[in-house]
């Protein structure tokens, strides 16, 4: 029996709107009936003394986006696991490099895009953290987008060089020149 006791929630469950799915507790339990949207039905009189029709309505589209929604996670998820989700991805990045390279090369000195380019690149560690302080000032004065990508560069480069490698750089000496004779 439909009682506002028992009663948890109902939505429709047909496209037609003709029968309803009504969640009772029964003790611990909860169970669903389903009855017909008849205005003669006697459970469906009892089930508009608790809800109202647009209730039941409003009820239906938040169970049905809720299921949506639910469905949606379970793809993506299955994407993911199966690795789908890749190809996704690709076409993100299929869109990133033509606005990357339509910002680096058109108004190559504008002001507004080299400060943001600055600022976006001291945000980087390696910049950011880089004592090698003539390589930054040269950075922040420089007056092009390609000085300021050099200038970036040439400081993540020289950060990531193995510093076994730059232990024999560093003793590597420059060739002397001989001195050749007046005559």
């Amino acid at each position: 029996m439909i009682t506002k006791e028992s009663y948890v929630t109902a939505n429709f469950i047909d496209n037609e709107r003709k029968n309803i799915e009504i969640l009772l507790k029964d003790g611990d339990i909860t169970r669903p009936h389903i009855i017909e949207a008849d205005e003669d039905n006697s459970d469906y009189k009892a089930l508009l003394k608790i809800v109202t029709v647009d209730e039941l309505h409003e009820q239906t589209h938040n169970a049905k986006k809720a299921e949506g929604d639910a469905f949606k996670e379970l793809a993506i998820q299955i994407a993911k696991d199966s690795g789908l989700v890749q190809g996704e991805v690709a076409l993100e990045k299929t869109k990133t490099y033509p606005a990357l390279v339509q910002a680096l090369f058109n108004n190559v000195e504008n002001e507004d895009d080299m400060f943001a380019l600055k600022l976006a690149l001291f945000e980087i560690k390696e910049i950011r953290d880089s004592k090698n302080t003539a390589v930054k000032t040269k950075l922040r004065k420089s007056k092009t987008k390609f000085d300021i990508l050099r200038c970036a560069f040439e400081i993540v480069e020289e950060n990531t060089i193995a510093p076994e490698v730059k232990a024999v750089v560093s003793t590597k000496k420059a060739p002397v020149k001989k001195a050749s004779a007046k005559k």
